[in-house]
């Protein structure tokens, strides 16, 4: 069997605002947009159901109104501190302000408008490079991050 992974799917009450959300707050670009349904670039979309769809019809409902619980969306930027407070003086619903992972990286956890989970965290190459910058050396940040010594120098340079 050869299957390749296409993309995750959010089921959604309103397409238009979570659409604004995504594409405006949070700067994805839509790929394809074929109407009740908006492909990202990120390799996610957005769903609107109605009854007639075989998934509305087996789950009994189109939309679940408390979001996903077992879900997290994350996105990763060099700009972290920006989309930070971007966040904070937003009306999200914050999970958590920003808190380092046990491997050194800074996330920060909010809802999008339907209540699914969104992280924003600095992608590796920032944490690693505030690490070194920190005083830390390679061997070091390899402890704290479990990453291989030659992607960090990689990320270094």
């Amino acid at each position: 069997m050869d299957l390749q992974f296409h993309s995750s799917v959010l089921f959604c009450n309103n397409l238009q605002k979570q659409r604004e959300f995504y594409e405006i707050f949070l700067n994805q670009e839509v790929a394809n947009d074929i109407g009740k349904c908006i492909m990202f670039k990120s390799k996610f979309s957005l769903w609107q159901l109605d009854d007639s769809f075989p998934i509305a019809k087996e789950l009994g409902y189109t939309y679940e109104h408390i979001g996903n619980r077992n879900l997290e969306l994350c996105f990763e930027t060099d700009h972290f501190e920006d989309s930070v407070e971007k966040v904070i003086l937003s009306d999200c619903r914050i999970l958590h302000n920003v808190e380092e992972e046990e491997w050194g990286q800074y996330t920060i956890r909010f809802y999008d408008p339907e209540g699914n989970l969104v992280e924003i965290g600095e992608s590796m190459k920032c944490f690693v490079n505030r690490m070194h910058d920190g005083g830390m050396d390679i061997k070091k940040i390899e402890k704290k991050t479990g990453l291989h010594s030659e992607l960090i120098s990689g990320l270094l340079n």
